[in-house]
């Protein structure tokens, strides 16, 4: 049974889909800004490899995988973790996941029990606290610094207790795309480590790179490069714009003190919760989708032209320079429910910031065509905080 508080939780996501039902009936003349589906689609190269993987008739190759993923898959990821993040990672260390969902859900229960408390910065990921409600444990969130959306470290550790058991946060951050700064992961380390000298409680971080891939070069560094106790959760389905396919994995930090048994916990987990592995043509796409490049520059470009244009109509969004969605202010005088009613009504949809945890903002993504993009733009043209404060829409 859904108890209150899960209700409560689920309850913003499920009423933005109302809204977005009946924006959907616009057809082509919808802006859907609110998910980052892909308008150019999957890449060719991409659904290439899923081709020759369906197409690999290996005997056998269809029939189940081991819990926690074919060793040869497992081995690619561990390679492109210590090639692309410098972690020397082994194959023991990374399970994988029929998506980043599923990563988070065995992070968690290999992190604590039901009745610890896990701390979550918001604004967050829409349902990181939904996970950890449903795992019986208790969200302390806490707010990121006003000024720049960073971690306030300060408020991190006043928030450690003696059931504190993780740190759940997404990085680069989603919605607001702002990245933990090397700086940033070090104080981190060191509240946990003074936190565990004190209490001797062990706090694990879970670390939500679905978007590392979205960070312009040199900008993203992974948190479990200074953090031992960390678990990455990530998914090849933002990485490919293909995430109905459910790919991803958890891996455990090579510097994590208990990691070969934390390893063989995940693995142990996939089989209590049924969350399981991927299906067997996406573990033997693994390989080859490593090895596409990625382009995200048109991406990037994308993202800093819709920045300048909006903020060139006044608008205020988030200083940052990653994921694929922009974090916009909501103009003074209206609830965020309401500006995004107002957009909605005229064709573009947002998601409201009552869906991460937070208030005061919409949601963008930018992952739309040029078309789409441009069309959007005169919509918030039409509602730009001059024109929204006094309530007159053209």
């Amino acid at each position: 049974m859904i108890d209150d508080e899960l209700d409560r939780l689920l309850g913003p996501l499920e009423r933005f889909e109302t809204v977005r039902r009946r924006v959907a009936r616009l057809g082509n003349r919808a802006c859907d800004l609110s998910y980052a589906n892909f308008a150019g689609g999957v890449e060719p190269d991409a659904l290439g490899v899923l081709r020759r993987a369906l197409d690999d008739d290996r005997a056998l190759g269809m029939q189940y995988a081991p819990f926690g993923g074919q060793t040869l898959a497992r081995r690619a990821v561990a390679d492109d973790l210590r090639v692309g993040q410098g972690l020397p990672t082994t194959y023991a260390d990374v399970i994988l996941t029929p998506g980043a969902m599923a990563g988070l859900q065995l992070a968690l229960r290999v992190a604590g029990v039901a009745g610890d408390e896990v701390v979550v910065p918001v604004p967050c990921w829409l349902d990181h606290p939904l996970y950890v409600q449903s795992l019986g444990m208790t969200v302390r969130p806490v707010p990121m610094r006003t000024d720049d959306f960073a971690l306030d470290l300060d408020a991190i550790g006043a928030a450690f207790g003696e059931r504190t058991s993780a740190v759940l946060l997404s990085n680069p951050n989603n919605p607001t795309g702002t990245v933990v700064t090397p700086q940033l992961a070090e104080g981190l380390r060191d509240l946990i480590v003074a936190h565990e000298r004190r209490t001797g409680r062990r706090i694990t971080v879970i670390a939500d790179e679905t978007h590392r891939d979205f960070c312009p070069d040199g900008l993203f560094t992974s948190i479990a490069s200074t953090v031992a106790r960390t678990l990455i959760v990530y998914s090849f389905g933002k990485r490919h714009f293909m995430q109905g396919q459910r790919l991803g994995y958890v891996a455990v930090s090579p510097a994590h003190p208990e990691r070969a048994e934390t390893g063989a916990e995940l693995v142990r987990w996939t089989r209590i919760t049924g969350t399981a592995t991927p299906t067997a043509v996406m573990q033997r796409a693994v390989h080859g989708l490593l090895k596409i490049p990625l382009h995200t520059e048109a991406l990037h470009r994308a993202r800093a032209r819709l920045r300048a244009e909006l903020e060139g109509l006044g608008f205020t969004l988030v200083p940052s320079e990653s994921t694929l969605f922009l974090y916009l202010r909501t103009p003074d005088g209206l609830t965020d429910a309401a500006f995004a009613e107002r957009l909605a009504s005229d064709g573009v949809l947002v998601l409201p910031a009552e869906c991460f945890h937070h208030e005061g903002y919409v949601r963008l993504a930018v992952t739309g065509d040029d078309t789409v993009l441009e069309r959007a733009v005169q919509v918030f043209r039409r509602h730009a905080p001059a024109d929204v404060t006094t309530g007159a829409v053209a």
